[in-house]
């Protein structure tokens, strides 16, 4: 027994030396999943962005990274131990015919997954300590933060590395023992052959994987920017991932065998082979390839994603305002316009300061819900159809958009941030008047067709009678409540900017009807530290899903390697040449990879649209920037899928030409 328990340990250290093959990929996504785990942890565990200025927006975007990281990591560990233990069998069911009890099998097996916990841990936690000051900068200087900061190293986080990737390893071994123990050496020394298990009902399945595939795409092609974009999100996202899986593991073979039934075109010599290979290829590998679709998809919309926030952040931060300074007054309208102008152009002379962009206007806001053609005080049921009103006279809309337009009484022209009004007349309560233009552009606000979160509609009545006739039905008197905004974008040194922001700000305080002065600088660099650690947080996913893409297609190359040893060898013997077999081969492991990225490329497609309704949650709605990023990265990711499948196939076809070198 002392015997045993001594060589044991050397048998598994051996075991992984002479089985690098599948070792070492196994472990190198060991390594690179708990170095991130790490590396997202040691931000986390540091005081420093807890006490940075806009540090939490970060820290909040990291905290939410982390938790799906580790959602990620759990299945996808468990994945490639599955490929690992699948080619490790054959050889343990030889150990148990020579005579090797279970119980030393399954502690050599822990000996095993030690030294792979070890090794692992060291890798992850070196890399990390080496790495992660480099990244935690990477991650300021996207957020716009301060980079002359101290980075700690918290040993809570080695800690919890430590016990995560411990309950991984402890997943991992027990599904281990319990397969070995329940089978018999026999069945140990198929298993290693024996592929997925094939569905049953494949017809039922195929139809049920069609439907969710319909039924998802259906909602991203008609997805809307409201409050149940996110729950229609992720639905959607379950439907698709739910019909990939479907359709690869039931649905291909269910076409397969209608072209097999079809004898005109399946006994033919260039079709006979090639279907039954297939049928063959994806009953045993449907499951995965459904994954490497899965993965795919992951990775081209999180780097599409990711470049376009990046390219369009300064759209994103000003989506919704036009002016960085903006003074307020809401009264009887007292303020004497001009005096305010020419003081702050003073004021800004002597501090150095241009104004730019400068706009002035008084409206009267109110609070509407839109039913159709009719805005009503009555709240609806759906919160979506509130809107925001701004009403102003003709003569005041010529003034702010230096035009000369006229109306007749019981005309008006309406101008929408969102969608387009696309109506003749407009009714308020009993009153109606005729719409005789619809704006597309106003100094206001911005016009984005996909905004419906801040939907403001400006509407431009004749005279100031009609618009106090429509103000009281909302409880306005529009002679003593009256809205002025005067707004500018100040161009200078920002000691300087500063220097005459407070100066206005206290100047502007002491005015009749003052409301509010506003200076967005600092809410825009929020914004932009938000958007910042959003995209650390899209590249560390976007390589964290290659990273697992390119591990299941290395092991399913090394798969298909193993089982076409013994069918090129059963080619041969029917009376195939070695140059029509390779050819063959060839052509179905090409078909068999090239079938995820098809699909990839298909979700992606009909995915943007939904994304970019997603998108217009923070601002986002850059049509053009989203669908020449949506083209560039399926064609890298097209690119980079290609030659990846070329270098993990050096392993598949090295393993086959051991076999043609030993006939």
């Amino acid at each position: 027994m002392k015997k045993y328990m001594l060589l044991l340990p050397r048998m598994a250290a051996t075991n992984i030396r002479k089985n690098g093959s599948v070792y070492f990929p196994y472990m190198g996504a060991g390594i690179f999943a708990m170095f991130t785990y790490f590396v997202f942890d040691l931000i986390l565990k540091n005081d420093v962005m807890r006490t940075l200025p806009k540090g939490v927006y970060a820290l909040m975007l990291v905290q939410i990274g982390f938790g799906l990281l580790g959602l990620i990591m759990i299945p996808f560990l468990y994945y490639t131990n599955s490929f690992l233990i699948k080619r490790r069998k054959r050889e343990l069911g030889l150990y148990s015919i020579l005579g090797l009890e279970k119980k030393h099998i399954g502690i050599m097996m822990f000996w095993e997954s030690l030294i792979i916990y070890a090794i692992v841990l060291v890798g992850a936690i070196g890399l990390g300590l080496v790495f992660s000051r480099l990244i935690f900068l990477l991650l300021l200087n996207l957020a716009k933060m301060s980079v002359d900061v101290k980075f700690s190293i918290s040993f809570r986080a080695i800690a919890d590395t430590v016990i995560f990737y411990a309950f991984i390893m402890g997943l991992n071994l027990s599904v281990n023992l319990v397969q070995v123990g329940r089978a018999n050496p026999v069945e140990l020394m198929g298993d290693s052959r024996k592929g997925e298990r094939e569905p049953r009902w494949i017809g039922l399945w195929s139809i049920v994987g069609l439907a969710a595939m319909i039924l998802g795409y259906r909602m991203a092609m008609e997805a809307k920017l409201d409050s149940g974009i996110f729950i229609n999100f992720f639905l959607a996202v379950f439907l698709v991932i739910l019909g990939t899986y479907f359709l690869f593991t039931s649905g291909s073979i269910a076409v397969l065998r209608f072209f097999k039934k079809r004898k005109g075109f399946y006994y033919r010599s260039e079709n006979f082979i090639t279907v039954s290979g297939m049928l063959y290829r994806m009953k045993k590998n449907a499951a995965s390839l459904s994954n490497i679709c899965v993965f795919s998809t992951m990775v081209i919309i999180t780097v599409v994603c990711t470049v376009a926030v990046y390219l369009g952040m300064e759209s994103i931060v000003t989506s919704n305002f036009n002016r960085e300074f903006e003074v307020n007054f809401f009264g009887r309208g007292e303020v004497d316009r001009n005096a305010l102008r020419q003081e702050t152009a003073e004021l800004a002379a002597r501090h150095g300061v241009v104004l730019e962009e400068e706009m002035e206007y008084s409206f009267v806001e109110a609070r509407a819900y839109q039913k159709e053609d009719a805005f009503q005080t009555e709240a609806p049921d759906e919160y979506a159809k509130r809107k925001q009103l701004y009403m102003m006279t003709v003569e005041e809309y010529n003034l702010l958009e230096n035009a000369q337009k006229s109306l007749r009484p019981k005309e008006v022209m309406i101008f929408s941030s969102g969608a387009d009004y696309a109506n003749e007349t407009v009714s308020f309560g009993d009153m109606e008047y005729a719409v005789k233009e619809e704006l597309y552009e106003s100094r206001i606000r911005q016009k984005h067709s996909n905004n419906t979160f801040e939907w403001t509609y400006c509407i431009v009545f004749a005279d100031q009678a009609q618009l106090q006739e429509v103000s009281s039905l909302f409880g306005i008197n529009s002679l003593e409540q009256m809205s002025y905004q005067y707004g500018f974008c100040p161009e200078g040194r920002k000691a300087d900017i500063d220097a005459f922001s407070r100066e206005l700000e206290t100047q502007v305080s002491a005015l009749p009807d003052f409301a509010e002065y506003v200076d967005r600088r600092q809410w825009m660099e929020e914004q932009e530290s938000m958007y910042g650690g959003l995209l650390f947080i899209g590249i560390f996913f976007g390589a964290i899903f290659l990273i697992c893409l390119l591990i299941i297609m290395y092991y399913k190359q090394i798969t298909e390697g193993f089982e076409d040893q013994k069918n090129f060898e059963i080619m041969q013997q029917v009376g195939m040449g070695d140059g029509e077999i390779r050819r063959t081969i060839r052509k179905q492991i090409s078909m068999v990879f090239g079938l995820p990225l098809l699909g990839a490329m298909c979700h992606t497609a009909v995915g943007m649209r939904m994304v970019y309704m997603l998108m217009g949650a923070i601002g986002f709605f850059e049509t053009g920037l989203l669908m020449a990023c949506s083209v560039g990265g399926c064609l890298v990711f097209a690119l980079v899928y290609s030659l990846s499948y070329r270098r993990t196939s050096t392993a598949y076809y090295r393993i086959v030409r051991k076999m043609e070198n030993n006939a």
